[in-house]
């Protein structure tokens, strides 16, 4: 039993001792064959490529969403990805603690098998180019709000359920999103 213990002890350790995080198997963690392409779910925002918030604070250019990528590595501290189109290099240093979820639950999170056609569907095309250049109007659904800003930031927004959305557009100031009856009705600087 002693030795059982010290063994799980030295497997918990040794990566923290070493520096290094576990990678991902971009794959396994999708649930997609190894060959599908893979689009981004939302928009990112990042004021510089390489080193992009896990937070995914609106401000700074945009990458749209459905964009097509190929995910280059992903650890439990990073994730690298290229756009298809014009071969741009991205990198998001991830942070549990403030996505209070895993990494692979916010790789999940960021990318899907969904082109730009399957994400909008049933969204006017006029609404469409608004999210992609990251405006949110009254009147938007929920699923619309979340492709031009990206998930509703977990410790602020405990369910996506709820009526009140937080982002972040810089450290501690934001915009929260009123919904009423799944459309949103509010739009406040915090």
């Amino acid at each position: 039993m002693r030795l059982r213990r010290l063994f799980s002890l030295v497997c918990l350790v040794a990566p923290l001792l070493a520096g290094c995080a576990r990678e991902l198997i971009v794959a396994e963690v999708l649930q997609i064959p190894e060959q599908a392409p893979i689009y981004t779910r939302f928009n990112l925002w990042y004021t510089d490529p390489m080193n992009m918030d896990s937070m995914n604070m609106l401000k700074g250019e945009i990458l749209p969403f459905g964009t097509e990528v190929v995910v280059d590595s992903a650890t439990e501290k990073e994730i690298r990805f290229t756009s298809v189109a014009d071969g741009k290099k991205f990198r998001i240093k991830y942070s549990d603690d403030y996505r209070m979820k895993p990494c692979d639950e916010c790789m999940r999170e960021l990318f899907s098998t969904q082109n730009e056609s399957d994400l909008t569907v049933g969204v006017r095309p006029v609404t469409i180019e608004k999210l992609k250049a990251g405006i949110v109007e009254k009147g938007m659904t929920k699923q619309e709000v979340e492709l031009a800003f990206g998930p509703p930031c977990a410790f602020r927004t405990t369910s996506p359920a709820l009526d009140t959305w937080c982002f972040w557009t810089e450290f501690l100031v934001g915009k929260r999103i009123i919904f009423t009856r799944g459309v949103v009705s509010e739009i406040l600087v915090l």
